[in-house]
Parts: C-alpha cells; structure tokens; sequence
C-alpha cells in the first residue's frame, strides 16, 4: 500500500499549515492555513495552489487559527467541491473567523486601492471576501469526538481533544486497501 504525503506548508516555517495525504486515487488535504508574516510571506497567499483543487477529494481540519484555515475560502473559489470534516465546535469558531478575515481582508484591499490611485496603478481584489467566508462554510461538516466514520471509499477519520484551542482535534486517519489498513496521526 503506497500513501505519499507532500508538505506545502507549516514545513520550515510555522504558519501556512497544509499537507497532502495521496493513497490509492483518494486526495485528503489536512489543514489549508494562510501563510503569515511580513508582506512577501503574505503575498504568497494569493499564488496558485501547487496542486489542483478540484481533486482533492476531502479536507480534515485540525483547528480554526487562520495559519491552519484561513485559505479554505480559495480553495472552494478554486474548484475544490468536497467535504471540510472537523469537529463543530471548530466549524462554529470558523464562521466567525473566517467571516472576520474576509472582512479585513477587504478592508486591506479598500486602504491599499486608495495608496495605488494616487500612484494611478491598478487595483487590487482582497484576497478573500466575507461572501467567499460565507460559501465555503456549506462545505463543512461538524464530527464529534472519540466516534471513528468513514469519509471516503477505505478511509475513515476520528477526531480526538487536542486541547489546544476549542474544538481542535488529533486526527486519526485509517487508510484501508484490501486486506491492509494503514494509520495516520495528524496533530
């Protein structure tokens, strides 16, 4: 049984979270976070995703911080159309955090449109709005705790306390083919 894992972020670097588990045709993104820091960080938010979103098959969301979540409204406005499994108390705070971001990141994109037209250069889009916070809300489905389901064809998820903020998880991920089941922990 082959599973490849490819790190995009969160990998030499603390924000950004976002890894790509690969087994058998199933995709799963675990986490899909902004990537922080100073502006030439942050401008790599608005790059394409180094894989193409319309076949990722689910996302697992360890907890609701931005640098763990705040790129999930670009992933569903770049075609991705699964499932966004977390636990709900997680899916709540996201509600309110993502919403939160898109309305600053529209607040950004208003005051930088006001430097550029006195510098008569184009504007800018923000990198996400309220609006996008609000689609891709209808993508998440809240687990509970300590109850392991299945999410894919041989691939089942259970979601245990991190307690590192409400509703974070350790996530336990059991990739079967066959007779063979692997298991993942994501924290």
């Amino acid at each position: 049984m082959a599973i490849n894992i490819q790190f995009f972020g969160a990998a030499g670097e603390v924000t950004g979270s976002c890894h790509l588990v690969k087994f058998g045709s199933q995709r799963i993104l675990l986490d899909c976070g902004l990537i922080q820091g100073g502006r030439k960080d942050e401008a790599r938010n608005r790059e394409p995703f180094p894989f193409d979103p319309k076949s990722i098959d689910a996302v697992v969301l360890s907890h609701a911080h931005i640098d763990h979540s705040g790129r999930l409204p670009l992933l569903v406005k770049a075609g991705f159309s699964g499932s966004i499994y977390t636990h709900r108390a997680c899916r709540d705070l996201c509600r309110i955090m993502l919403k939160d971001a898109g309305f600053l990141s529209e607040k950004d994109a208003e005051w930088e449109n006001r430097k550029r037209a006195r510098k008569w250069l184009d504007p800018v889009e923000p990198l996400f709005t309220v609006e996008d916070a609000r689609v891709v809300m209808s993508h998440f489905k809240g687990l509970v705790y300590a109850k392991k389901q299945r999410i894919l064809p041989g691939v089942s998820l259970r979601l245990s306390d991190a307690g590192h903020i409400l509703g974070s998880s350790i996530v336990e991920l059991w990739l079967a083919e066959g007779e063979e089941t692997r298991k993942l922990v994501f924290s």
